[in-house]
């Protein structure tokens, strides 16, 4: 394979929930000659040169490699190299490196989902890709992630990622319990659960992240109407039924559902584990987690779905995922423009998907694993907008996001009130 990989440790952790870095700049680079596999060249259109990628996590590696051996089918004089940029700092990085003039030619975002693609294309450092790609696989919840003034600027992935609760179904089995039909009914089982000796659901009440992704569901379950509303902001992100799911968490934190020491769970990490030790019977995570829920216990025997409302509806909240975008800097444009195409095709999406282990966003694909396929058939094809994306998309100034990320937690530590909190959200929201 006529690729090399540089991987880069970095001593954070992942705002998204992936895996730790180890500590130090410990680097290794290799390099291959040619296709391995001794395939002929299909369509290369004559495009050679070098590209220089650079992924967020490393649990995206091997998915990466999968996705740069298809592309060399096609691009053999094509030279890839990658970098893995895991941690808190990728983003002040690869700004560094934007600025020095050494940015890599792709790199990944969020997309639309957090502020820094919009930050880059207003400092022209993304390429428009509206004319140069062919998106025509991917469905409007996608391409929202792309856009930036009815111009796109990257290339998703369809996986989608969602939230869900996983539970234990041996400890189900056990008690007699079974996943509940309404809103109500899982109320009752969380107190049938503590009742029976256990946490109910793993929290870490000091991670921002692990909040959001328990706080969304809970919210979508409570009022469902209210959640459509903010995929078109007819409804403001700061109304009340917010601020009530909020309350209805430390609600359940009063009652011990969290456990009794859920404001010492350090980050995600030990809130997997939690639940992979049988400590807690339930944890409300993303769909991506459920890798490392299988590595962390592969004998554990557990499930999925989506917290229904009174009435019974199921969704899942959140989008399909982003992918790369081009620096305009990139000095091979061509190469460049040739691996976004092929990173939109079908073949490359279905290799991501698969590889990731991921819930599908496309009917075109099928989810690879079990778990997957639970979560999707759990959400019963509904697909409800994020509440943080609301407050990226949505704010006046660009602060909304940053403001809840420094006073989320505030409200579980009992620093702010609910109130408080949706008061200084609301001075910078439209």
């Amino acid at each position: 394979m006529n690729w090399k990989k540089t991987v880069s440790f970095i001593c954070a952790v992942s705002v998204m929930g992936v895996s730790l870095a180890g500590c130090g700049d410990n680097s290794q680079s290799t390099k291959g000659k040619g296709n391995a596999d001794g395939e002929s060249k299909e369509n290369d259109g004559g495009v050679s040169g070098t590209l220089t990628i650079w992924e967020h996590g490393y649990g995206f590696e091997a998915s990466l490699q999968q996705i740069i051996e298809g592309f060399q089918k096609k691009y053999q004089d094509v030279e890839v190299e990658y970098e893995i940029k895991d941690g808190d700092n990728y983003y002040s990085l690869l700004s560094t490196a934007i600025q020095s003039g050494e940015g890599p030619d792709i790199f990944w975002t969020n997309g639309t989902a957090t502020a820094n693609m919009k930050d880059y294309v207003s400092n022209e450092v993304c390429m428009d890709l509206t004319d140069k790609v062919d998106y025509s696989l991917f469905g409007e919840d996608a391409m929202k992630l792309t856009e930036v003034d009815g111009k796109n600027y990257s290339v998703p992935w369809l996986t989608m990622d969602t939230r869900a609760v996983y539970y234990n179904k041996d400890i189900f089995e056990e008690n007699g319990w079974e996943v509940p039909e309404k809103f109500s009914e899982f109320e009752e089982l969380l107190e049938k659960i503590k009742k029976a000796g256990y946490t109910p659901i793993s929290l870490s009440g000091v991670n921002v992240y692990s909040l959001l992704f328990t706080f969304e569901p809970i919210l979508s379950a409570m009022d469902v109407e209210y959640t459509k509303g903010l995929s078109d902001y007819s409804v403001k992100a700061t109304d009340k039924p917010a601020a009530d799911a909020l309350n209805k968490m430390l609600e359940w934190a009063d009652k011990g559902y969290f456990g009794d020491n859920w404001l010492g769970v350090a980050d995600n990490n030990a809130q997997t584990l939690a639940f992979t030790s049988g400590e807690a019977v339930m944890d409300i995570a993303g769909s991506w987690e459920a890798a490392t829920i299988s590595e962390n216990n592969p004998d554990l025997n557990y499930g999925a779905f989506e917290i229904p409302s009174e009435e019974g509806i199921r969704g899942m909240v959140g989008t399909p995922a982003n992918g790369f975008s081009v620096n305009t800097a990139t000095e091979n444009e061509a190469a460049a423009v040739a691996f976004m195409n092929y990173c939109a095709s079908l073949d490359a999406q279905t290799v991501w998907v698969q590889s990731q282990g991921a819930v599908s966003a496309s009917d075109e694909i099928e989810a690879s694993t079990e778990i997957a396929k639970e979560i999707s058939e759990s959400g019963a094809g509904n697909i409800y907008t994020s509440w943080q994306s609301v407050l990226v998309n949505h704010s006046t100034d660009g602060t909304a996001v940053s403001l809840w990320d420094e006073d989320f937690t505030k409200i579980f530590s009992g620093d702010i009130t609910v109130e408080e909190f949706m008061d200084n959200i609301s001075k910078v929201m439209q």
